[in-house]
């Protein structure tokens, strides 16, 4: 058999999808179909084919629309009729009703199934399971460029990070009078293995003045010049001026200010850094049968005045079910629940059936003989997953701004005041509220005058920064915290994280929730369920 074209037209003959499998023109396949609503016309048979002088159409009616299989008059009319078949049973996959609208937005998925049947105008050996399998099937290759794209971020990040504070860093050592060029000049000068050199300038900086010998004592201890070694006496240098080639010599009693130096900064270089921040995961909640839990995550952008400049919501319906008798059982998600909103992405698990979940908001499986697991392990049956527009605060459960302006009374000081409260929409209590300043520094500190949700600074370490505590917010509450922060410069303080969750919630941002739980067995009766949301922060970032 040879397959030219598979099409599906009105009953008044417009067409509205058709793919071509051997060299045929647009017109052509036009040309063909107008003639086949004269054929039809005047067939006064049973059949479901007919002919005209070049080739022949197998067709089947379904509502007011035809499914067109148009192929060589050669054909084996009994394998048409199977590829025929196959093909109806793709649209009943992809359709929910025969509407002229839905088959144009289903249009892709239609034609793909198409492909799947037909290589080259041939039929393949397949059948609808394995077509849908082949459809669903997603790219290894994806993935592996989806990794590949995180890692490249997360190093850009980090890197970003670490640029900040060596910028910061220089910042300060410039203030305690440390030129960079000093820096550089000690850093050159230590490479060199002349322990003339050495002396030379160990005596030359022991009577410079106190910014030059600081600045000095940081090149050497970069490195790794011990206390030992400066502390020790050093050789006088002959003087140009001196009688017989004599030179200034140090007086006995007279410490040695470099070594001083050395000794102060090794004592604060010991001190113990403050621990890292780690998310506390919450205990595992008891499940009295059937416990269904919304889980999201949110990600975010947002400007410092509080404009969203990107969003991201995603999103999973897990299951635990502890007992057999409860195993044979589906779910009914809220009926205000539109599983059909382009907007957002959804997906079942392969064992779930996407044709009950799209048309009547139920969760079960394919096999209703089959019952999930019931060992109490966590089975993610749902996922779904939004992007919203840029000044789009729906997804954003916390809307935050600051305010940044130079000290009055201390140079290189800045006074950050935030201000947040949670959005409307969502208007549920956040835990864990944390704010994370990527400035390491230990001037840092609270201002008491603006700080009306009792939040502490938790840590100031090089690693994460500077880590503000407020706690639990409620919703309908908003808050402000003020800090003076000591930084080089403004852009150092951001970009800032920002960490909380929500456990126990009583709805999702993305409003799904469940309705009821059935069993899956002919008698259909309801059963015994707990069902949670539940929310945390996956990358919100304030820039």
């Amino acid at each position: 058999m040879v397959v030219l074209a598979a099409s599906i037209i009105t009953r008044g003959g417009k067409p509205l999808v058709s793919r071509q499998f051997r060299d045929l023109t647009k017109d052509r396949v036009t040309e063909l179909l107008s003639k086949f609503q004269g054929l039809v016309a005047n067939s006064s048979s049973q059949h479901t084919f007919v002919e005209d002088e070049h080739v022949r159409y197998v067709y089947k009616p379904f509502d007011d629309y035809y499914i067109i299989l148009i192929t060589n008059r050669q054909s084996n009319i009994i394998q048409d009729l199977d590829t025929l078949k196959i093909f109806a049973q793709s649209m009943n996959t992809y359709l929910n009703g025969y509407d002229e609208n839905e088959i144009f937005e289903s249009a892709f998925e239609i034609v793909s199934a198409f492909d799947e049947v037909i290589t080259m105008g041939y039929k393949e050996n397949l059948s609808m399971t394995q077509i849908n399998t082949y459809l669903a099937m997603e790219s290894h290759e994806e993935k592996i460029q989806e990794i590949i794209e995180r890692n490249k971020e997360f190093e850009a990040a980090e890197e970003r990070k670490r640029r900040a504070k060596e910028i910061s860093r220089r910042e300060h050592e410039r203030k305690l009078g440390m030129p960079l060029s000093a820096i550089e000049a000690g850093n050159r000068f230590q490479a060199s293995n002349d322990p003339n050199l050495s002396n030379a300038y160990n005596s030359y900086y022991s009577n410079a003045s106190p910014a030059a010998q600081q600045s000095y004592y940081s090149s050497q201890h970069k490195t790794g010049i011990t206390e030992e070694s400066l502390a020790e006496p050093v050789p006088p240098v002959p003087h140009a001026g001196a009688i017989g080639g004599r030179g200034m010599s140090l007086g006995g009693g007279r410490r040695n200010p470099i070594a001083v130096a050395s000794q102060r900064q090794s004592r604060v270089s010991t001190a113990p850094s403050p621990p890292l921040f780690q998310e506390t995961e919450d205990e595992k909640p008891t499940n009295n049968g059937i416990l269904v839990t919304v889980k999201e995550s949110i990600s975010a952008e947002l400007t410092r005045d509080g404009t969203i400049a990107s969003s991201e919501l995603k999103g999973s319906l897990d299951l635990r079910i502890n007992s057999q008798e409860l195993a044979h059982s589906k779910i009914l998600l809220d009926p205000k629940v539109d599983v059909k909103d382009k907007s957002y992405q959804f997906k079942t698990h392969p064992n779930i059936d996407k044709n009950l979940f799209l048309s009547s908001n139920v969760v079960g499986l394919r096999d209703q003989k089959k019952a999930f697991p019931f060992n109490d392990q966590t089975l993610a049956v749902l996922r779904w997953r939004k992007v919203g527009a840029a000044d789009d605060n729906s997804l954003i459960p916390l809307e935050v701004s600051t305010w940044v302006s130079p000290s009055d009374s201390e140079e290189g000081v800045f006074d950050v005041t935030l201000e947040f409260e949670i959005n409307a929409n969502y208007g549920q209590a956040l835990k864990d509220l944390r704010f994370v300043i990527p400035v390491a520094t230990e001037k840092a500190r609270i201002n008491d005058d603006t700080n009306d949700v009792n939040a502490e600074i938790e840590s100031a370490d090089e690693e994460n920064g500077i880590m503000v505590k407020v706690g639990q917010l409620d919703a309908g509450i908003s808050g402000v915290v003020g800090l003076i922060i000591e930084a080089g410069y403004e852009e150092a303080l951001f970009p800032m994280s920002i960490f909380f969750k929500s456990s126990g919630a009583e709805k999702a941002i993305s409003g799904i929730s469940v309705a009821n739980v059935k069993s899956s067995r002919e008698d259909a009766t309801s059963l015994p369920f707990d069902s949670q949301a539940t929310l945390k922060t996956e990358e919100y970032l304030l820039t």
